[in-house]
């Protein structure tokens, strides 16, 4: 059952993407894909291509706040599109984005998001990003709650997965209900949704409360407290 309507949280989806160099020889994007979905449904959203370390940084630490204030009255939810392992995130340069790597690029967002960051995973082994709340006697997470698969999804069953979950979601549906929805589009049951905080509120509801423009302000800050690296800033 769906929240009633107009309760829901508003958001966009913010996609970064770093294919493998077959994805490129092939013409093969999910990105791509999933962003021409979304704009048909009318679901704000942004794709940024990260095929190095310096990009990844800069779609984290430059792009989502030049999105944020392009789409001032919605929260982001950040998808990553990439070939990943136990380890972490594949970029298309070869290098590796290790899950620790990547919550240390995920903390200051969850901060200003005031912890109600939601991180959907379309990966390979996405599921392994939850070690990242996993971190022994750190209580901060990198997120509030995170979408993934335990194996390894097609390209295909991740772009109609994610498709569906992002439509049920702009009609104010429940995570778990969304994420139920995706197994059965995908004909994939493997998909996952965890929160890193064992709490009993629901996410979306959780969401709701949030201001776009306070956001905003709190990653500027934490940007500035901990800015991109030179060579990411080249990358804008």
């Amino acid at each position: 059952m769906p929240m009633p309507q107009g309760q829901g949280f508003k958001f966009f989806v913010y996609i970064i993407e770093s294919p493998s160099e077959v994805d490129i020889y092939h013409n093969t994007s999910e990105g791509i894909l999933l962003s021409q979905s979304l704009g048909l449904q009318q679901i704000p959203c942004s794709l940024r291509t990260a095929i190095s370390q310096n990009a990844f940084e800069a779609a984290l630490k430059i792009g989502l706040e030049e999105q944020m204030k392009i789409f001032p009255n919605l929260l982001p939810i950040i998808h990553i599109s990439a070939h990943g392992n136990q380890e972490g995130v594949a970029l298309s340069n070869g290098n590796l984005i290790t899950w620790r790597n990547l919550r240390e690029y995920l903390l200051p967002i969850n901060r200003a998001l005031g912890h109600a960051l939601l991180l959907c995973m379309s990966c390979c082994k996405g599921y392994s990003a939850s070690r990242m709340a996993m971190e022994i006697g750190n209580t901060e997470h990198p997120f509030f709650s995170m979408v993934g698969h335990f194996g390894s999804p097609t390209w295909s069953e991740t772009a109609v997965a994610f498709s569906t979950f992002y439509h049920l979601l702009a009609k104010d549906y429940y995570i778990h209900e969304a994420v139920n929805a995706m197994k059965v589009a995908s004909g994939n049951d493997e998909w996952v949704h965890t929160t890193a905080e064992k709490e009993q509120k629901d996410y979306l509801e959780y969401a709701t409360k949030k201001d776009p423009k306070f956001v905003l302000s709190e990653l500027t800050r934490h940007i500035e407290a901990s800015p991109p690296s030179d060579d990411a800033k080249k990358i804008r």
